[in-house]
């Protein structure tokens, strides 16, 4: 026997292996249908020789794939069903049951409150932080929705939110005087927020990329400058898309700018805490009225001159509201200008109230 007739009763043999229904096939008849074709078109060749035609293969195939988009599409109402009901399934706030997470450093009396911004986490930071001289206190709250605090299915208002965080600075002494505010993003809002409404616990505070809009459609337009999918994330009529949160904040969606363990708390809110805090906080809250409410508190504003989310021209426009304000512009910076220079922004902060925090971070 040749070695080329070994190699097909080799091939044979596949085949029977492969082609589960091709028992009744004679070596004989598969020996003439290889030799009607190259090795290459082999599995070609024997499927349509077993079926009789490459329409019933083409047949097949499509109801494999129908199967396939089938089984995929249920995966996926299966996430957006568990999401939905993972938001609407939580009981309502109860200020008096529910606690927010935070995590305390340092015992000094001079206190400092630093609040994250939407989908934060009191993760956002530690990055870059190095020692807390023994004068200080920080204190790293995980705001209301988001990270490990609790995720009431509610309206997620300023005055929830503020309420919220209260609770923490009271249980923790923050409450006293002396403390110093510092808030990003739309805890940049809740900051200044807190400070009016408490002028007496603060000296002052410190805001980093304030989101300033007039209305939904200008945070849209903001945003979809980004993205498309930034663009729908932050409108309220696809709100459906965040059900499929999960599936779409994975590692390989990881934008450059945000460090892993940021972005993984940062799944952690629902389809309710992040829409409804953006709609209540983000959209709705008169930063105008807000910022007059401070008095003469001291105000540092910290602001990326390339911050698409949040436009430093917004800000510049807004600061006349305030009586007693700096703006800090940075050039080349945009809306992560803390994770991208944390020693720098410590160090305008440090500057602007005297005393310091010290960073390990570029």
């Amino acid at each position: 026997m040749s070695s080329d007739e070994i190699r097909i009763r080799i091939l044979i043999r596949l085949s029977r292996t492969v082609l589960l229904h091709f028992e009744d096939a004679t070596d004989a008849s598969i020996l003439s249908a290889l030799s009607h074709g190259a090795v290459g078109r082999l599995p070609a060749r024997l499927w349509a020789y077993h079926y009789g035609s490459n329409d019933l293969m083409i047949t097949m195939l499509k109801r494999v794939l129908y199967v396939a988009l089938a089984t995929i599409l249920l995966a996926f109402a299966g996430v957006g069903l568990q999401s939905y009901l993972d938001g609407v399934l939580e009981p309502p706030y109860d200020q008096d049951a529910m606690t927010l997470n935070y995590e305390r450093i340092g015992n000094g009396p001079d206190k400092i409150v630093p609040l994250h911004g939407l989908t934060g986490s009191l993760k956002y930071w530690k990055k870059g932080l190095g020692a807390v001289p023994d004068s200080h206190s920080l204190l790293l709250i995980d705001l209301l929705g988001f990270g490990d605090s609790p995720k009431p299915n509610d309206a997620y208002t300023l005055e929830q939110h503020l309420g919220a965080i209260e609770k923490v600075l009271r249980i923790e002494g923050f409450d006293s005087g002396g403390s110093f505010a510092v808030g990003h993003s739309m805890g940049a809002i809740l900051a200044i927020g807190l400070v009016a409404k408490h002028p007496d616990w603060f000296d002052g505070l410190a805001v980093i990329g304030l989101p300033d809009y007039a209305n939904e459609d200008s945070i849209r337009n903001g945003f979809a400058k980004l993205s498309l999918w930034d663009g729908l994330s932050v409108d309220s009529r696809f709100e459906f898309i965040c059900f499929f949160h999960p599936l779409y904040m994975k590692e390989w969606f990881r934008p450059k700018n945000l460090p892993q363990d940021i972005f993984e708390d940062a799944r952690k809110h629902t389809w309710v805490s992040y829409y409804n805090s953006l709609d209540e906080i983000v959209v709705k809250t008169d930063l105008r009225q807000l910022s007059l409410a401070l008095g003469g508190k001291r105000i540092l504003l910290i602001h990326g001159e390339n911050d698409i989310s949040a436009p430093i021209e917004n800000v510049a426009a807004l600061l006349p509201s305030f009586s007693n304000a700096q703006l800090e512009r940075l050039a080349g910076a945009d809306h992560q200008v803390y994770l991208a220079a944390p020693a720098k922004i410590w160090s305008l902060i440090d500057e602007f109230r005297g005393n310091g925090v010290t960073s390990a971070g570029p």
